[in-house]
């Protein structure tokens, strides 16, 4: 017996001493950089960026994004700080499907990638931030409201994707998601034509199918079977549930794959759209001929948006909510120079040169208010929103299904 727990004694004492060295394991440069940058005021912030540069003249500042907004905000920061100009503060446009591989890699090397990323694809993102190659530098004073649940990793804008159509001579009028599924309801009639950018190279829109298939969205797709087709929905087919139901009947009624929805909505009103509805971002709304800065006209994008058409009342869902983290690789080279960089595209004055007060852009620092008159809450509140915690959980799962279903139609 007294061996026995000696033994079990020397294990513990073993777990023990395994836990104190991971906790006791050294920070990173970066990581070093970012605490101290979250305790600096913003003048000290701006003379750690500065030295940065004088102590390494050769030192470029890169910005990888997938979001233009981040090009304007490069500019103004150019702009703002003299030490920076065009040949040592660059932006870098990336595209998801094919940046994902290179931070990947870049993680798995511990290589240098760029010094501030801007990505989306929530259970992309946890991947890399639980492996502890993302940092989140959070700003904080007067000019900062920043919500606990969007500063680990660091939220920086919110987005969402709506339903289109042709609101000057069209006939796509959305009132209840089933219309998107290729049968006909009780009194609604299904809507024939159906343009969906493909999940395989849209990773929003494939995080969009999934979370179709989570319980707090299925009971809403519940609902909205029952108003459609004015029965209960009862299981017929091979699929697990209600979500895989939809998911698998939406892909079968998608006419039309586009490559782009800023294409889309740019041409809402030709003749070739005077059907259908287009799945495709809020902020696309900036393409729309016609289009005017709220700040121009606030009421115009209202006016916008009757003419593309959006119908802000449909049973089950009108749209899905996702965010865009905002990162600070551990492999930076100018660190501080991220952290001001950060700072200044979530103030209000940075936020508003970089996204120009276009409806659709929600910051996460809360005092950079919509100009729209819309509401991120309002939006949460009648849209899907994307739960990290369930893509990741299900993503292998739900994406291989997804995949069977856009095989039988031809998407590979």
């Amino acid at each position: 017996m007294k061996r026995l727990f000696a033994i079990l004694l020397t294990v513990a004492l073993i777990v023990s001493a395994v836990f104190v060295l991971a906790s006791c394991k050294e920070k990173s440069e970066v990581e070093l950089a970012i605490e101290a940058a979250e305790k600096m005021t913003l003048e000290e912030l701006e003379a750690a960026s500065k030295k940065e540069f004088e102590d390494n003249p050769n030192l470029v500042f890169n910005a990888d994004s997938l979001t233009s907004g981040v090009k304007k905000g490069i500019a103004a920061f150019i702009e703002k700080y003299d030490w920076l100009n065009e040949d040592n503060a660059k932006y870098n446009s990336k595209k998801g499907s094919e940046y994902q591989p290179v931070l990947n890699g870049a993680a798995e090397t511990d290589g240098y990638v760029a010094d501030f990323v801007m990505i989306q694809d929530a259970s992309f993102v946890y991947s890399l931030v639980n492996a502890g190659f993302l940092l989140s530098y959070v700003p904080s004073g007067d000019g900062y409201t920043i919500a606990k649940e969007d500063q680990d990793p660091l939220v920086g804008v919110t987005f969402n994707k709506i339903w289109y159509y042709n609101g000057v001579n069209g006939d796509g009028y959305l009132k209840n998601v089933w219309q998107l599924t290729g049968k006909d309801g009780a009194s609604l009639k299904k809507i024939d034509t159906v343009s969906y950018q493909s999940p395989l190279g849209e990773d929003i829109n494939m995080s969009f199918l999934i979370m179709l298939t989570s319980p707090e969205y299925e009971s809403k797709l519940k609902e909205s079977y029952k108003s459609y087709f004015g029965t209960d929905y009862a299981k017929t087919d091979d699929c697990k549930s209600i979500g895989y139901h939809y998911v698998e009947q939406f892909i079968k009624a998608v006419t039309t794959w586009h490559d782009s929805d800023t294409s889309e909505v740019k041409n809402m009103n030709n003749d070739a759209h005077k059907t259908g509805v287009y799945f495709a971002g809020l902020a696309k709304v900036k393409d729309y001929e016609g289009y005017k800065l709220p700040d121009d006209d606030p009421a115009n994008w209202k006016k916008v948006l009757k003419g593309s058409g959006f119908n802000y009342q449909v049973e089950g869902f009108n749209g899905f909510v996702y965010n865009m983290w905002t990162l600070i690789p551990k492999t930076a080279k100018c660190p501080y120079t991220a952290c001001l960089f950060i700072r200044y595209l979530l103030s209000e004055e940075g936020f508003a040169k970089s996204f120009e007060n276009v409806p659709g852009y929600y910051c996460s620092n809360t005092k950079c208010a919509p100009t729209d008159g819309t509401t991120l809450a309002g939006w949460k509140s009648s849209c899907l929103s994307e739960d990290p915690e369930y893509l990741a959980a299900n993503y292998d799962s739900v994406t291989a299904f997804i995949k069977q279903q856009l095989t039988a139609v031809g998407q590979k």
